[in-house]
Formats: structure tokens, C-alpha cells, sequence
């Protein structure tokens, strides 16, 4: 997770675009390399290596299909001041789905592996179980200021709590605009966006919310960004050490999106800091 400060009057701006943030070479067959690097030794954004392990999974399959799933694990902390390389395995090209696994990498090991799932664009039709209604529109909620390096902007509509840390309810978009027709450039961006908070308590009892252990993320819809998403985290279960939450991301009153992720629990001091996402 990255570092979040205390609400501000106004959106901070970031100088790099997402798009720039997410770029990679394509060094051989199947094998990826990422081009955008801080200037000093910080901690890697898990959205940011999850994001790019989808757009190389993507690049391998066919333009026709777009992402319908992935699910990763977060193993190392990485480096943001060092490319990390992008290792990608073709599983299967069926009629419809194709299957990707890959392997992030910085210095010869493994810090984040993913499973992702594509297939064409299918028509069929559209139900939804349960709606989410945002009470307040992203002008009438607060901006925060995240992580200066983190190329999102953030507007809160609910914390869990007054002494929570992470916005269980809030507005995004990205910085800078993204492509209009690269549907999985939107699905990387919003993969990007899904690791930004929690829906957990920061603390429970002695224990401190601490890294991300692993992330799941279902599309629904064809990806699109255009404009302010609505995202809505639910409370999970917080038990063994470990908290589960879930999520949704909406996008004009639709679901486009559906997210899970589980992270761990230290015995690390509360501070109003918070933990890497490692």
C-alpha cells in the first residue's frame, strides 16, 4: 500500500501520466521489461508491478481478448529505483479464453507472480446482484493527497472510522488520460488503482496492518476510464494474522469490476504510516 496523507482542500496533481508509469519494453518473446524508475530507492507499488505483470500477460495474447481475471501473490518487497523484468508463460489458447501465468523479477528473484485469464468480448445478458450508490459526487468529497509518486487522484467519501486509515469509500481517476481504444490499457490502470487502500481495520487488538499477501481482480465489463470511478471496500474478516476484505469498482451506477485482496497483520508499532504493500 502506499503512503497516505491526511485529507487536503484540493487535488494534488502528479507530473507523471500513469500511461508513463506503466510502460514496458518488449526485450524477447514473452520476457518484459519496466521503463519507468524512481530516482531513489523506495518501496515498489504492488498496484504498479501488478498492472504491469497484465499488460505483459496482454501483449502475448491476441488484440480480440481482453482480461477477465488475475490473481497474484506478492512474495518480495521490491525496488522502485530498479527495472524489474516481466517473465511471461503461455498456458493455453482455446477457441474463446487463453491463459497466462508470469513472473516479476529484480536481481534473479521472484518478488510478485500472477495467473491471468483473457477471452473475446462475449454479448450476453447483464444482471446485477446489488447496486452501489455513492452518496456524494467526487466534487463534494474531500481530496487526499497519496503518495507524491503514486499517479492517481483520490477523492474520500467514507473512512471506515474517524481513527481509520485507509478510505473504505471513495472517487479516482488516473493522472493524465488514458488511451481510448486500449481496452487493456484501461484494465491495466484500474489493476493499478485496486491495490490503493483496504477494507480492513488498520488495527486489531496488539496487531498492525502490514503487507499485502495476496490480490484478485474480476472484470466484468469491458474496461473503460474516462473519467471519476467509484470505489466501495467492504469489511472482510481479520483472523490468523491475516485480513481479507473485498471490493467493487462502479462505473455510472454498473459494477465493472470486483476485487479481493489479503494482507497481514504484524506486531509492528501503530503509526500513522503506511505499510508498503510488500
Amino acid at each position: 500500500m502506499p503512503e497516505v496523507a491526511a485529507p487536503s482542500s484540493a487535488d494534488q496533481l502528479r507530473t507523471v501520466p500513469l500511461t508513463d508509469v506503466l510502460e514496458l519494453d518488449r526485450i524477447d518473446r514473452g520476457l518484459f521489461r519496466s521503463v519507468h524508475l524512481f530516482e531513489v530507492d523506495r518501496a515498489l507499488y504492488g498496484g504498479q508491478v501488478m498492472a504491469q505483470a497484465l499488460l505483459a500477460c496482454g501483449a502475448t495474447v491476441e488484440p480480440d481478448r481482453l482480461p477477465h481475471s488475475l490473481h497474484g501473490y506478492f512474495l518480495r518487497r521490491g525496488n522502485g529505483a530498479r527495472p524489474v523484468l516481466f517473465r511471461v508463460d503461455n498456458d493455453r489458447d482455446g477457441r474463446s479464453y487463453s491463459a497466462r501465468r508470469v513472473v516479476a523479477l529484480q536481481e534473479g528473484e521472484v518478488i510478485f507472480n500472477m495467473s491471468a485469464s483473457f477471452r473475446t468480448v462475449a454479448d450476453g445478458e447483464e444482471r446485477t446482484v446489488s447496486e452501489v450508490s455513492p452518496r456524494l459526487r467526487p466534487e463534494q468529497c474531500p481530496a487526499i493527497t497519496p503518495d507524491p509518486e503514486l499517479a492517481l487522484r483520490v477523492r474520500v467519501q467514507d473512512w471506515s472510522s474517524p481513527d481509520e486509515f485507509f478510505p473504505t469509500r471513495f472517487w479516482v481517476r488516473p493522472n493524465g488520460e488514458l488511451p481510448q481504444d486500449d481496452p487493456l490499457g484501461h484494465a491495466a490502470a484500474i489493476a493499478y488503482m485496486s491495490d490503493f487502500s483496504a477494507g480492513l481495520q488498520r488495527t486489531v487488538g496488539s496487531e498492525v496492518l502490514g503487507p499485502s499477501l495476496d490480490h484478485a481482480l474480476w472484470f466484468h465489463r469491458t474496461p473503460r476510464w474516462d473519467d471519476w470511478l467509484f470505489v466501495d471496500l467492504g469489511r472482510g474478516v481479520s483472523a490468523g494474522r491475516r485480513g481479507w476484505y473485498s471490493g467493487t469498482v462502479v462505473d455510472n451506477g454498473e459494477i465493472v469490476a470486483s476485487l479481493t485482496q489479503e494482507m497481514a497483520y504484524t506486531d509492528r508499532p501503530s503509526r500513522r504510516e503506511a505499510p508498503d504493500g510488500r
